[in-house]
């Protein structure tokens, strides 16, 4: 039975709060587990793919970190509402900021590298190869599991294989993103954003790595560890 029978029909319904089972002794408070360093063969338990992974996804670098190699986004994916290749996992609080430190080693043009705040509004803030170089990308869409349009704004070009990606959730939530060029100083995005949920799931905060063609020779990206603070 999940949660309380409030009606008496035999079927459990959930609430926001519930009695801890006794354990027999006290234990530290504690969470489950959001940031990672990726330095095993598996990722951690609290990250979920958007649909049924497939083979060639992602997989672990010797040198302790998780390879993601861009995934062909076919002309029938609206948005990334539709993308099936998003890690991702659910929100660890209502105040907290995640940061992602990736090497990117793109090969074709519009491939792209994302962190993302996904629900049926969703936003992110991503490394997009263009035909001149690198560029770092806002875009945010409104309502995108009704078919909203998505916007971009292109923030800056950037010669730096290693970046450092950054969002900051507020109460509300309300969410702002960043990036730094060099770990220490972070350039924060003007537009803010306000997630929320997707369908029956709460928000989510996740990675994706993309490309728009079809090709025996994907780029990729190495992310070195995602930290999770309050």
């Amino acid at each position: 039975m999940i949660s309380i029978d409030k009606n008496g029909d035999g079927k459990g319904e959930p609430v926001l709060n519930y009695k801890k089972p006794s354990v027999g002794k006290q234990y530290p408070r504690s969470t489950v587990q959001d940031g990672d360093e990726f330095n095993g063969t598996k990722f951690g338990l609290q990250w979920q793919w958007q649909a049924n992974p497939k083979e060639g996804w992602v997989f672990p670098t010797p040198n302790g970190s998780l390879r993601m190699f861009s995934v062909y986004k076919p002309d029938s994916i609206r948005s990334v509402w539709d993308y099936p290749n998003i890690l991702a996992q659910k929100f660890p609080a209502e105040d907290f900021s995640a940061t992602v430190k990736l090497d990117f080693d793109p090969r074709h043009e519009n491939e792209r590298f994302g962190l993302i705040i996904q629900g049926s509004d969703y936003a992110f803030i991503s490394l997009q190869k263009k035909n001149d170089g690198v560029y770092v990308v806002y875009n945010q869409c409104q309502q995108a599991d009704k078919g909203g349009t998505e916007s971009e704004t292109i923030i800056k070009q950037t010669s730096n294989k290693t970046i450092y990606l950054r969002v900051n959730v507020t109460k509300g939530p309300i969410c702002r993103f960043s990036f730094s060029e060099d770990g220490t100083n972070f350039t924060a995005i003007e537009k803010t954003f306000t997630a929320k949920p997707g369908r029956w799931v709460g928000a989510k905060i996740g990675m994706f790595c993309s490309r728009t063609n079809i090709t025996n020779d994907a780029g990729f990206a190495d992310v070195n560890w995602i930290h999770f603070e309050k």
